[in-house]
């Protein structure tokens, strides 16, 4: 009788455990629901313009696309002063939809005195920073684009320049916010004009930088490609080779081209959504450049009895920078600009990147 009680004994325990190791195994299968990443961060540059091409609509309608706004409202002037052109409106309305906003800081006239006078410089980091504060902006975008004129070599402010993003980092790391900077490519860009950006010793002292990869045609050269894929993937080669981490880059995405004299320079820049509706109305034959990667047609101007080259960046191409910035792991995409674009170009993003 002993014996079987240890025996039945033994049976109930082993029951107990095998339903509790069960139980555990029912509870562990039971999986919450996944939430969605985005493969790549989408910053979407801003303009306060009048007309079609305002960036305020796009911002309304496709904000759930974006996790920043980065608007053109600040500009330095040659005394240090800033103008602050803020729209109040769109910047409520980002950061009630979640968008981290992080201005763009631009230079009037290309004047270098923000680098190169102590007094100057001082002043501008200064009111950066009471007006970050008042605005509650997340950080900043340093653009500052000193492209030559006359005699001058602005390659010569690269160190200023360099020195100039030290010092203005750590004002903003004692604020807690991000400092972002944009940057010319380096890859078959004249040194005159990327020569100032020094990678190497910019990458420790930016959280982000926006790789401007577009006009390697423009208005002041003859037509071509406005960011041909194969450009492109060579700069972000080169700018992680110069010492820029993946997770640092954004690739700079352009939802414009430039219509152009054939053979000629003398062009001008021309949103894609007015560049489509152009060719429609004139019944033209939209072209695809294999070489470039790039969409393209010629048309002839009656007006001025020319006949007139157009290269231009489409949904397709957005689509091939979307393929580089993953096959490269870097933090995302920078749109210059929203306002520019056509419907098929946030379908290529929703596709490829998701939303929100």
């Amino acid at each position: 009788m002993k014996s079987t009680k240890k025996i039945f004994s033994f049976c109930l325990m082993l029951v107990i455990v095998i339903t509790s190791i069960s139980m555990a195994g029912c509870k562990s299968s039971v999986k919450k629901p996944l939430t969605a990443k985005k493969s790549l961060n989408v910053v979407g540059f801003y303009m306060d313009s009048p007309g079609y091409d305002n960036s305020y609509n796009s911002l309304v309608k496709y904000a759930k696309y974006m996790d920043t706004l980065s608007p053109l409202w600040l500009t330095v002037q040659g005394d240090g002063t800033v103008k602050d052109s803020t729209n109040p409106k769109a910047l409520s309305f980002a950061k009630k939809n979640g968008l981290k906003v992080i201005p763009l800081v631009n230079v009037a006239d290309s004047k270098d005195s923000v680098l190169t006078d102590s007094k100057v410089k001082t002043e501008t980091m200064n009111e950066l920073i009471s007006l970050l504060r008042k605005h509650g902006f997340d950080g900043y975008n340093i653009d500052f684009e000193f492209i030559p004129h006359g005699t001058k070599n602005y390659v010569q402010d690269k160190d200023y320049l360099t020195a100039f993003m030290g010092t203005f980092r750590m004002m903003m790391k004692k604020e807690g916010k991000i400092l972002d900077m944009s940057v010319i490519p380096h890859y078959q860009v004249s040194p005159e004009i990327s020569g100032i950006y020094d990678y190497h010793k910019l990458a420790p002292l930016v959280d982000h930088v926006t790789l401007m990869t577009y006009d390697r045609h423009n208005a002041s050269s003859p037509p071509g490609p406005v960011s041909p894929e194969q450009w492109v993937e060579t700069n972000v080669k080169d700018a992680l080779n110069e010492g820029f981490k993946p997770s640092q880059i954004c690739l700079g995405v352009a939802t414009y081209g430039y219509d152009w004299p054939a053979n000629k320079s003398g062009g001008f820049s021309v949103p894609t959504k007015a560049i489509l509706q152009n060719a429609q109305q004139k019944g033209v034959n939209i072209q695809w450049s294999d070489t470039y990667q790039e969409p393209y047609y010629t048309y002839y101007d009656s007006t001025y009895g020319v006949t007139r080259q157009v290269w231009f960046e489409n949904s397709t191409t957005m689509g091939e920078k979307i393929d580089v910035a993953k096959k490269y792991g870097i933090h995302g995409i920078c749109i210059w600009r929203i306002g520019f674009e056509t419907p098929s170009f946030w379908d290529t993003i929703s596709k490829k990147i998701g939303a929100k």
